[in-house]
């Protein structure tokens, strides 16, 4: 825990940019807890930060990380509900980790995935994940009712 609040305070870009990839990751309530304690202190810390990035900023995916550190904070519900705030959330990768089920895959023309359905782990909340590509692969998630 020391390390992630280390580097997310440290003012260098790299360490920075890393700590907020591995946050946007974390689901581990109790580093979520000690990091939203330091919110305020993180945010002013990473202020105008320059972490550079090609197609996307890099600050995009810090001011995710901020995003669902308040979120945390403020216990507005489950972390899945983030999901269609962030196109970079793999859903193969979620299910990994457990945080969600991959219900079915739907292809186009029998070679490329259109869309998963996928179930949180935590709420049951359904959603429709669009897998798309231009430089990089992305994903749309989208709750459903």
């Amino acid at each position: 825990m020391t390390k992630l609040i280390n580097d997310i305070l440290s003012g260098d870009a790299t360490r920075v940019w890393s700590i907020a990839c591995a946050i946007i990751k974390l689901r581990d309530t109790a580093e979520l807890d000690a990091l939203a304690s330091i919110l305020d202190e993180i945010t002013s810390s990473t202020k105008n930060l320059e972490l550079g990035g090609m197609l996307i900023p890099n600050d995009k995916h810090l001011q995710f990380a901020l995003r669902k550190l308040r979120y945390h904070r403020d216990g507005e519900g489950c972390l899945c509900r983030l999901y269609p705030e962030y196109m970079m959330f793999d859903p193969k990768d979620e299910q990994a980790a457990g945080n969600v089920s991959i219900d079915g895959i739907t292809y186009l023309d029998g070679n490329w995935i259109d869309f998963y359905r996928c179930s949180c782990s935590i709420c049951g909340s359904a959603f429709k994940v669009e897998e798309r590509e231009y430089h990089y692969t992305w994903w749309g998630w989208r709750r459903l009712a």
